[in-house]
């Protein structure tokens, strides 16, 4: 009887482990997210292709990625490389690293990490995309919009001609308001990387679409 009362006990060890272990690594599916896949012309008879989608973790991690395509495009020769594209169209593949959502807004952003122009690769991009609901009670159509950015570099120090051995310009400090001991500050070499945050999500231009297929959907 004691090895009977045993076995069970271990039994039901091995069935709580099991379960602890599925829920430790089940998906984190209930932060905000936003997700679409969405066809539009703009103003012409070529079809451009997005998909996306993106979630903000418990942990405030992100996670998601974007592909675009215009077969239509013709990508531009990198001004440093001289680099472009031979074939067609240009299409993108980005993972993207910061989310903000506001209302039904949502701003995505991340790095270029395969695209068929090389000069991307490596670029910062931002997708900004509006849900409007489905529907006859629909509002209006979803909309978009989105902006590719070149790593920003500085390849000069400003210094003062009169003293010798200016550092000032090198110098790192915080500007507070020292009545608030709540305020973050201002630093005074901000980061350039153009991120989720870098803009208003209000400030932002939507692309006129004529026709678009598809849905996107913003979930707060």
């Amino acid at each position: 009887m004691m090895g009977k009362i045993i076995l069970m006990l271990v039994a039901t060890l091995l069935f709580v482990t099991a379960g602890m272990t599925s829920a430790a690594h089940a998906p984190d599916n209930a932060g905000p997210s936003a997700n679409g896949t969405f066809q539009f012309t703009a103003g012409d008879d070529s079809v451009r292709y997005v998909s996306f989608n993106a979630r903000i973790h418990k942990d405030n991690t992100v996670t998601g990625e974007m592909s675009y395509t215009d077969p239509s495009a013709v990508a531009d020769s990198d001004e440093d490389s001289n680099a472009a594209s031979s074939t067609p169209g240009v299409s993108v593949k980005a993972n993207f690293d910061c989310v903000v959502i506001n209302g039904n807004r949502a701003v995505m952003g991340g790095v270029i990490v395969e695209s068929n122009v090389s000069a991307a690769l490596g670029r910062r991009v931002l997708l900004v995309v509006e849900d409007n609901d489905q529907g006859i009670n629909a509002p209006g159509l979803d909309k978009l919009t989105w902006g590719v950015y070149r790593p920003q570099t500085t390849n000069w120090t400003p210094a003062d001609a009169e003293l010798e051995n200016d550092i000032g310009a090198t110098l790192r400090w915080t500007a507070t308001d020292f009545e608030r001991p709540d305020d973050v500050g201002i630093p005074s070499h901000p980061d350039p990387t153009i991120r989720c945050q870098s803009f208003p999500v209000s400030s932002y231009a939507f692309l006129d679409v004529e026709h678009g297929f598809g849905n996107i959907q913003v979930k707060p």
